[in-house]
C-alpha cells in the first residue's frame, strides 16, 4: 500500500498555471461489488480531501490483515506516508520539475485511461471524452442522472444526484462489475490547511 501510494503521489500532471484556491474537496467514499466481501478494507469508508493540485490528504481504513492504518498528505514537493497504528512514518520529496499531485479514483485499474479519472472532476473528465446520456435511473431512492463512456473494455458509469454531485461511479466489463460510492462529497469546505501537516506525535523517518 505504502509503494502504491508513493507511485500516485509523486505522478505529476502537465505544468499550468496554479490559481488561488479558496474551496477544499472532501470526499468519504468506498467500493461496493459483490465479489467483496464485508469485512475487506475495500468495503470500508476511506477520506479525501483536496485542495487544488499542491495538497491532498488521504486517510485510508485500517487494515486488520497488516495491522496497518495509512495517512498520506501531500504538501507539494513533501509527501508523508504514515501509519497511525505505530505512530511513524517517512518522508519523500517530489522530484519534480512539476510539482502536482495525481490521486486517480481507480489507482489499480488496467485501463490507462480510468486512472485518469481523479477526485473533483469526475463530471468534467466525463464529459470531455464524450460521454453519452442514458435515461435517468433511481439508486436507493435517490433519481440520478446517468454519464456513459466506454474505456478500453469497460463501461463506466457516473451517478449524478439532483444537487450535481456525484453519488457514485460504476465500472463494468465481461468479468469486473463493481462501482466507488461516495456517502459523502462536498466541494466547496473552506480550505484547513492544518489538514496537510503531520499530526502531533508521529516519528518521521527522512531519506536516506
Amino acid at each position: 500500500m505504502k509503494k502504491l501510494l508513493i507511485t500516485l503521489l509523486f505522478a505529476s500532471l502537465t505544468p499550468g498555471a496554479q490559481a488561488a484556491e479558496d474551496k477544499m474537496l472532501f470526499a468519504e467514499y468506498r467500493v461496493i461489488s459483490a465479489d467483496l466481501a464485508a469485512s475487506s478494507p475495500e468495503a470500508r469508508p476511506r477520506k479525501v480531501w483536496r485542495l487544488g493540485t499542491e495538497f491532498l490528504r488521504f486517510e485510508d481504513t485500517p487494515n486488520p490483515e497488516t495491522g496497518a492504518h495509512i495517512l498520506a498528505i501531500v504538501h507539494e514537493p513533501d509527501i508523508w506516508i504514515i501509519d497511525r497504528n505505530k505512530n511513524q512514518g517517512q518522508h519523500a520529496v517530489d522530484p519534480g520539475p512539476q510539482y502536482a499531485v495525481h490521486f486517480p479514483i481507480f489507482p489499480r485499474e488496467p485501463s490507462e485511461k480510468l486512472k485518469k479519472l481523479e477526485f473533483g472532476a469526475e463530471l468534467k473528465f466525463f464529459q470531455d471524452n464524450g460521454a453519452t446520456e442514458p435515461p435517468s435511473q433511481t439508486v436507493d431512492g435517490i433519481k440520478c442522472k446517468l454519464y456513459r463512456l466506454k474505456l478500453d473494455d469497460r463501461e463506466v458509469t457516473l451517478f449524478l444526484k439532483p444537487d450535481n454531485l456525484p453519488l457514485q461511479i460504476e465500472v463494468q466489463s465481461a468479468g469486473t462489475k463493481y462501482a466507488v460510492r461516495f456517502l459523502k462529497y462536498d466541494p466547496d469546505q473552506k480550505p484547513d490547511m492544518s489538514l496537510f501537516k503531520v499530526p502531533p506525535g508521529i516519528k518521521i523517518i527522512e531519506p536516506q
